[in-house]
């Protein structure tokens, strides 16, 4: 248990803060357990002067993590002075379950090395808790469970009381002869001292699959075979990526092609297949190709190809909650914009969700809360600019785009319905900065933003006598918090300029290709809550 003995007094006010939210982030009255904790002595000149690593239920962690931001957030907005801002996940992950609470820069001025505390959420008993390492072992994982299931043949389940069903160290080293995971090297020991609290994830993944696909006859893949990073999946999507044309609207990446984690195929089929992706030429060949193998059924294409049918399939993995959701995505023959046909653009909700000072985020909604946004931010970290637009979910994020890309985008969707206009160029990170020549450019905009969009009771006040020290607030913060401000709210507007069909459209083709529903995206199956 952490010991505020231990905190020096400089640090002790945001630490207090922080136990608070963890105090109220409780859903009971049951003790946050800490795995870890580490101090700094008060002349520590260390980034990190506290570390503290708590165990909370896997589907809890990302609600934890930003309902104690959310709430240091509203305590720097209501004036209080312990901490400068809270940033969460990192910038290689930002859907990591982290946080820093910054509370001074040892330079205030150029703001290069911030010192926090840090919080880092682990599932209880650790175990394939985060990292690259552990998402390999969770995928590796749900391919070894989902063979078991099956090889069973029936639904699994583990109770206490019935252990004889529980799945077992030889069960889990006979499926891993079932796949292809390349070079990882996932051993069955490192499946198997999972925590109990993810085997019921992967139970919960298996039985959704195992249904959903249904037949017999599966291998699974995860960085081998096919799904290498050589693989014919990949080197196709290059190969057509590379002989396309602006026009061809091909998806930027593959994630945003296809973002399948593991792929289940036909057993004896892998080199007919290859020998069919390695001849795919366009864009629009290769997708006809993935709905033919794909489908159970001979689907309407162009293509005159013979493609075996239902011998390839992809399963784009989402941490899951207590449920799951198993359901076919950018399926063959339905129009691309029908899957969007419920996102627009709602205003209220992205007021309601737009705080002030302490939080960068520009929360964009197409519903109610934030469970249902685009999270506008930069996702550079404190010295670099990366502006992104990540879709949400309540367990996981769900896909992001950049700002540029987004542009480009939007620029292009429809030319014979172009939008009345287009997003404004990105104010760039070094304009933000303290020491730019436009820095006054920056605030006094933030401020008039602000003043439009803000609801009043969220820190920020209207009122023309303390509009000198709201700009000075906004001088305070640190150059990451003012590009990421700017960006979002100059973002918010022009989408409040927009015609409501208009506004209603760019939400809706953000969404999908976030999501990887673009026209030109390809077909599978998406795992998630």
């Amino acid at each position: 248990m952490a010991n505020d003995t231990d905190v020096s007094s400089q640090n002790m006010p945001a630490f207090e803060a922080l136990m608070a939210a963890l105090g109220d982030a409780q859903e009971d009255n049951s003790p946050t357990i800490f795995s870890k904790f580490d101090s700094e002595a008060k002349d520590s000149e260390k980034t990190v002067q506290v570390l503290l690593k708590i165990t909370v239920p896997q589907a809890a962690r990302m609600r934890t993590r930003d309902f104690v931001a959310d709430h240091i957030e509203k305590r720097l907005d209501r004036g209080e002075t312990f901490a400068l801002s809270v940033m969460t996940g990192t910038k290689s992950k930002p859907d990591k379950e982290q946080l820093d609470v910054v509370m001074r820069y040892g330079d205030p001025v150029k703001q290069t090395k911030p010192q926090v505390i840090r919080l880092i959420i682990k599932p209880p008993g650790g175990g394939s808790g985060g990292g690259a390492k552990a998402t390999t072992i969770q995928e590796v994982a749900q391919c070894v469970y989902t063979s078991i299931r099956y090889t069973r043949g029936k639904k699994l389940e583990c109770h206490p009381e019935k252990p004889q069903e529980c799945i077992t160290l030889p069960e889990i080293e006979d499926a891993l002869k079932n796949m292809n995971q390349g070079s990882d090297n996932v051993t069955a020991q490192d499946i198997d001292s999972m925590t109990a609290e993810w085997k019921e994830t992967l139970i919960l993944g298996a039985n959704k699959i195992a249904k959903g696909v249904g037949g017999n006859g599966w291998k699974f893949l995860r960085g081998g075979g096919l799904d290498a990073k050589t693989g014919a999946i990949a080197e196709a999507y290059k190969r057509v990526k590379k002989a396309s044309t602006s026009k061809d609207n091909v998806p930027a990446n593959e994630d945003k092609w296809n973002p399948a984690d593991i792929w289940m195929v036909q057993d004896g089929k892998q080199t007919e297949l290859e020998k069919l992706l390695d001849i795919e030429g366009t864009i629009d060949c290769l997708n006809n190709f993935l709905d033919l193998a794909f489908s159970e059924q001979r689907v309407n294409t162009k293509s005159e190809k013979v493609v075996p049918n239902r011998s390839l399939v992809g399963i784009s993995l989402k941490k899951l909650g207590p449920t799951a959701n198993f359901k076919i995505m950018n399926e063959p023959d339905i129009p691309y914009i029908r899957k969007a046909e419920n996102i627009v653009f709602d205003k209220t909700s992205t007021l309601n969700e737009l705080t002030s000072f302490s939080a960068m985020d520009v929360y964009l909604c197409y519903g109610s809360g934030r469970f249902k946004s685009f999270q506008a931010r930069n996702f550079g970290g404190t010295n670099e600019g990366q502006w992104q637009l990540e879709l949400k979910g309540q367990f996981a994020a769900q896909g992001k785009i950049k700002g540029e890309v987004m542009r480009k985008l939007l620029e292009k969707v429809d030319n014979a319905n172009p939008f009345k206009s287009l997003p404004p160029d990105e104010v760039s990170f070094n304009d933000c900065k303290i020491t730019s020549s436009n820095i006054t450019t920056v605030v006094d905009d933030i401020y008039k933003l602000m003043k439009n969009y803000v609801k009043t009771g969220k820190g920020f006040s209207k009122v023309k006598k303390d509009e000198t020290s709201m700009k000075s607030s906004i001088r305070d913060k640190d150059a990451s918090w003012r590009f990421s401000k700017i960006n979002g709210l100059k973002f918010l507007e022009w989408l409040d300029s927009l015609p409501n069909g208009q506004a209603n459209r760019a939400m809706k083709e953000m969404y999908l290709y976030a999501s990887s529903q673009s026209e030109k995206s390809s077909v599978h199956y998406k795992l998630s809550e």
